[in-house]
C-alpha cells in the first residue's frame, strides 16, 4: 500500500479537483475502492466519476471481490454502541486495534485511523498554509505575548 500511496501522490500532483484525480487514477488502473480510500470520499462518488468517464470496471465493485476479500460486512451494533469489525476488513483498511476517529456523516458513521484523520485535517488546512511560516511558532509567540500582558 505504501508504494501505491506514493504512486497516487505522484499521479495526482498538481490536480485541483477530486474528479480530475479520480479520472487520472482510473486511467492508471487503480481500483475504485482504492481511489475512494485515498481521496477520503465515498465509493459511490469515485464510481460515478469513473462511470461517466467510461473508466469504471464492472468487476471492480466490492460485491464482485473474491469471498473473504469483500470490502463490506453486516455486523451487529450493540445497545452500548459496541461494534465488532471483521478481521478481513481491518486487514484491508490497515486499521489495527487502536484509537480511531469516529464521525457522524450524512450517510452514517465514518471510522478513520489516526493517520487518516491527520491526513484529512492536513488537507483541509493546506490552502491556509503560508510557505516559510511556522504556524506553531506564531501561535506560541502569540500566547507568550498574551501571558506577558496579563
Amino acid at each position: 500500500m505504501q508504494t501505491a500511496q506514493l504512486d497516487f501522490d505522484r499521479l495526482t500532483e498538481g490536480l485541483a479537483t477530486k474528479s480530475d484525480k479520480i479520472r487520472v487514477l482510473g486511467r492508471h488502473g487503480a481500483r475504485t475502492a482504492d481511489i475512494a480510500r485515498y481521496l477520503g470520499i465515498r465509493y459511490q462518488h469515485a464510481r460515478n466519476v469513473l462511470k461517466e468517464a467510461g473508466l469504471h470496471k464492472a468487476g471492480d465493485a466490492p460485491e464482485n471481490q473474491p469471498k473473504g476479500q469483500q470490502s463490506y460486512a453486516w455486523v451487529e451494533l450493540g445497545a452500548d454502541g459496541g461494534l465488532t469489525i471483521p478481521a478481513h476488513l481491518l486487514t484491508q483498511s490497515g486499521l489495527e486495534p487502536a484509537r480511531v476517529h469516529v464521525r457522524l456523516t450524512e450517510d452514517g458513521i465514518e471510522v478513520l485511523s489516526q493517520a487518516a484523520a491527520l491526513k484529512r485535517a492536513q488537507a483541509i488546512m493546506a490552502p491556509y498554509k503560508r510557505p516559510g511560516v511556522s504556524e506553531v511558532d506564531e501561535f506560541i509567540a502569540e500566547r507568550r505575548r498574551e501571558a506577558e500582558r496579563e
